[in-house]
């Protein structure tokens, strides 16, 4: 493990830890960083002996307070515009880990500010926990542009719209405790029981099949864009693929097994 790495990449009983470590920028997103994330987002979908993944930051004062702006500043920067203007042209997304979903599930265990593309990270995650002095915004209109990360459409998905467009048009921080009435998090967690609870969930899902989780996870994931009788077609299809795999067949078998003990 490299401690100057802008990301830290860890595996531990089939959890996969990131941690952005640039404490000293808020643990900001430059250019070294994103191309590390993806690489460790990359290997938690596709590694076998990983089934959850865990996205923090280090420091203490930061989840991540969203892009570099230092290194947007710097001359033959796309800066706020990040090819955007070629993807919407050629109508070719460009891979990033906003775009990319990961087949296993995500927890965002967040300390700290929680702005802009950091808020648009754990916001790709499917779990998300926090501590009391976190804070979480969009500030991107205070800034002069829009969120380009998917902030926008996520958010509006998350919760409800009239508290997502606060955020959005404001650029304002709010509260762990707004953010947990609001549904942005489901826990509010002490700083040092922080990455222990967010262990503690990622142990209990990687105790499940795998094939399971990954077929929950996709029914949920596009569940949310289809109507009701859609969803559950869609639904059935996967669970009588997953139904197919070994997993599934010797799940009722040790259930008996354990049940008649």
């Amino acid at each position: 493990m490299n401690n100057d790495s802008p990301v830290i990449f860890e595996i531990e009983d089939k959890v996969g830890l990131i941690t952005l470590n640039r404490p000293q920028a808020m643990n900001a997103l430059n250019s070294a960083a994103r191309d590390i994330l993806m690489d460790a987002l990359s290997r938690i979908h596709n590694d076998t002996d990983i089934q959850v993944g865990i996205i923090t930051g280090a420091g203490g004062k930061a989840f991540s307070a969203g892009a570099d702006l230092k290194e947007w500043s710097q001359p033959g920067s796309t800066g706020a515009s990040g090819g955007l203007v070629e993807e919407f042209i050629n109508h070719n997304p460009v891979d990033n880990f906003f775009t990319i979903p990961v087949r296993k599930p995500m927890i965002a265990a967040i300390d700290g500010y929680c702005l802009g593309g950091g808020l648009e990270l754990a916001l790709t995650c499917d779990i998300r926990i926090a501590t009391e002095r976190s804070s979480f915004g969009l500030p991107e209109v205070k800034r002069g542009f829009v969120p380009g990360g998917g902030g926008i459409q996520r958010i509006l998905k998350a919760i409800p719209q009239a508290p997502a467009m606060e955020m959005v048009l404001t650029g304002n921080s709010y509260s762990a405790q707004d953010a947990w009435n609001w549904g942005v998090i489901s826990r509010i967690v002490t700083p040092e029981n922080l990455l222990n609870v967010a262990k503690e969930i990622a142990s209990d899902i990687a105790a499940n099949a795998p094939m399971a989780i990954i077929g929950a996870k996709e029914i949920a994931n596009h569940s949310r864009d289809l109507s009701l009788s859609e969803a559950l077609r869609m639904g059935h299809a996967i669970r009588w693929i997953i139904g197919q795999t070994d997993e599934a067949k010797a799940g009722p078998k040790e259930f008996m097994k354990k049940k008649n003990k």
